[in-house]
């Protein structure tokens, strides 16, 4: 049974583990469903909230041994036991720390330009990755054999004191929450968007500031890994955590939910998730990634009203040019669009008719593809004989 403060930690984590999986279904949905471009960084954000989710069923089964209590009170095999779930949910959000950060870093591969932004993204992440890996490593080894390490009836040796890897990564994890969150500014300001877009956009992608400061508490909690009271001592750390990973996920979720609160508010025309708004739908009113343009016909006004109603195309041009005949469509297809101007919004779209975009930077591209069928070879060999 949970005593101590094993209830009000549970309930904050679990708290916290439904609303970052509430975000994480709206960032899978949005990015699957509405813009149809799923990538890297949705995969591991995704499997960021299966760590976290882990790390809080591990300290549940924990705290059903003696978590949140004094480690004296409790039996000998339940402080084992309490001890031991509590290191394998420690061990998944370690992990997710990086992960986490991972994820973001990837999206905003997505949209800078710059070679050393790139540069930049990849050391922060790549450098967290493996100290958050070492740490995990390092916290299992400790002690050899592991065992030892949380059951006092194993005799082993000590070789490393994990502390210092902790307070690293503590740390790092700070430092790059303030990276990522500073980071966006530095290339949406020098975008063409007008300064109120500018501002919204780089605000929502800087809520990583708020992990920063849950990054630098839970720094100051890591005094309880030495704490010979471990179920105890450590209820501030693990909450914490488990604070700073789910506030990392919300924060990273909330910039790419942006086409689903346009989608919500949109009243009458919607923009489709490729970047472009469909003015008409014309005769295809049934296929919304796509609009026919006007038919256009050249005969002469001594047609009869059924003559003209069944042609399409051009019915009077030569036969060599091959475009007489049943109909010529023109069609706006659809395109995938993974981009800056795809997250960012229709702000960036609206601001490029306002000023067009320096040499180098990206702008909306429309690909335009015609269709045009041939005319039957019968019509043919008759155009010939009547032009004859």
């Amino acid at each position: 049974m949970m005593g101590g403060e094993a209830p009000m930690a549970m309930a904050a984590m679990w708290c916290l583990t439904v609303v970052t999986l509430i975000f994480v279904a709206l960032r899978v949905y949005t990015r699957a469903v509405i813009v149809r471009q799923l990538g890297w960084d949705d995969h591991i954000y995704a499997l960021t909230g299966v760590f976290l989710l882990l790390y809080t069923v591990f300290l549940q089964l924990s705290a059903n041994y003696g978590f949140g209590q004094p480690i004296t009170a409790l039996e000998l095999e339940d402080a084992v036991q309490a001890v031991q779930w509590e290191m394998v949910g420690q061990t998944f959000a370690v992990i997710g720390m990086a992960t986490a950060k991972v994820s973001m870093g990837l999206f905003l591969l997505r949209i800078v330009i710059e070679r050393w932004q790139r540069i930049a993204i990849h050391i922060a992440s790549s450098s967290l990755l493996a100290v958050s890996v070492m740490t995990a490593v390092v916290f299992w080894i400790q002690c050899l054999p592991p065992r030892s390490i949380f059951d006092p009836r194993v005799k082993g040796s000590c070789i490393i004191q994990v502390e210092g890897f902790s307070l690293l990564l503590g740390s790092w994890c700070a430092a790059v929450d303030f990276f990522f969150a500073a980071f966006p500014w530095m290339f949406i300001w020098g975008l063409n968007m007008r300064f109120k877009e500018k501002v919204t956009i780089a605000a929502s992608m800087s809520l990583g500031v708020i992990a920063g400061i849950c990054g630098i508490i839970r720094t100051v909690e890591l005094s309880g890994l030495a704490s010979a009271n471990y179920t105890e001592d450590t209820v501030n750390l693990i909450i914490w955590s488990a604070a700073e990973l789910a506030v990392t996920m919300i924060c990273a979720g909330i910039p790419l939910l942006r086409p689903l609160l346009r989608l919500r508010g949109a009243r009458t025309t919607n923009a489709s998730s490729s970047g472009y708004y469909r003015h008409s739908l014309g005769n295809d009113g049934a296929n919304p990634t796509s609009f026919k343009m006007q038919n256009i016909s050249t005969r002469s006004q001594s047609q009869t009203q059924s003559d003209v109603e069944n042609s399409h195309g051009f019915p009077e041009a030569h036969p060599k040019l091959g475009i007489r005949g049943t109909m010529t469509k023109t069609y706006i297809a659809r395109e995938e669009n993974n981009s800056d101007e795809e997250i960012l919004g229709p702000e960036y779209r609206q601001s490029l008719q306002e000023c067009p975009p320096a040499a180098g930077e990206i702008q909306v591209r429309k690909d335009v593809d015609v269709r045009v069928e041939q005319a039957m070879k019968k019509d043919r060999k008759s155009g010939e004989s009547s032009s004859g």
